[in-house]
């Protein structure tokens, strides 16, 4: 699948970095994206030879559409930035650091919005929501709202951008104490990677939301 080629927003973060390892090690065509240049120059040798990278703030509608223009034909795309927002609960968190945290949705959607016109029709964007979403809990609830609107903008836009294939996972707590697991496996950014390959491999698989969250808040494994 070397023809393959991937474009990562926010190549240089966690859950991002280790899907670039992992797509780069399955012989993809991988770019990885971000606003730090610095952070995207070590990351790409990191990588090796069948990687590049490309600067540029995914937030900005028009630098993402000039991205998505220079870099026209790529088969998937990954919206795997961060919100970097300090948001908790709707009853204490102010609008303003709501509104933070929705840019990632926002992306997402203008991602969604030009992927006709510029990405493989065969292709296929992933999206990255969070456990929030399907179990609400008291303190993250502009997060559980923000990954239930991605999930929902999952299922909405496979249709309309169809035959481009859509599709979302959703991790839970990677790097934070286990909640309740059903399996006694902490999270890792691997297995968020290991899951994305998966579903941009599968040309059978859009419209889906993928729990990657070890049955969290299910069971009784706290670690």
């Amino acid at each position: 699948m070397r023809e393959q080629r991937v474009l990562i927003l926010g190549g240089t973060g966690g859950m991002g970095l280790a899907t670039a390892k992992t797509l780069s090690a399955n012989n993809f065509e991988v770019v990885i994206a971000g606003r730090n240049k610095e952070k995207l120059i070590s990351a790409s040798k990191a990588l090796g030879d069948h990687s590049s990278f490309s600067v540029f703030d995914a937030s900005n509608e028009s630098e993402l559409k000039s991205a998505l223009i220079q870099h026209r034909g790529v088969d998937h795309i990954i919206v795997a930035i961060s919100a970097n927002a300090n948001a908790r609960g709707i009853n204490n968190t102010l609008e303003m650091e709501a509104r933070k945290a929705f840019e990632r949705f926002w992306t997402s959607y203008n991602v969604l919005h030009l992927a006709p016109e510029y990405m493989n029709r065969n292709g296929s964007v992933t999206l990255l929501s969070g456990s929030s979403a399907k179990t609400p809990l008291r303190g993250y609830g502009v997060w559980g709202t923000l990954h239930g609107s991605i999930n929902a903008l999952v299922k909405q836009a496979a249709i309309d951008i169809a035959p481009i294939r859509v599709n979302a996972v959703s991790p839970g707590g990677i790097g934070i104490n286990t909640d309740r697991q059903l399996t006694e496996h902490k999270g890792q950014v691997e297995d968020i990677a290991d899951m994305i390959y998966a579903v941009i491999k599968n040309p059978a698989v859009t419209a889906t939301i993928i729990d990657v969250d070890g049955g969290e808040r299910l069971g009784t494994w706290n670690g």
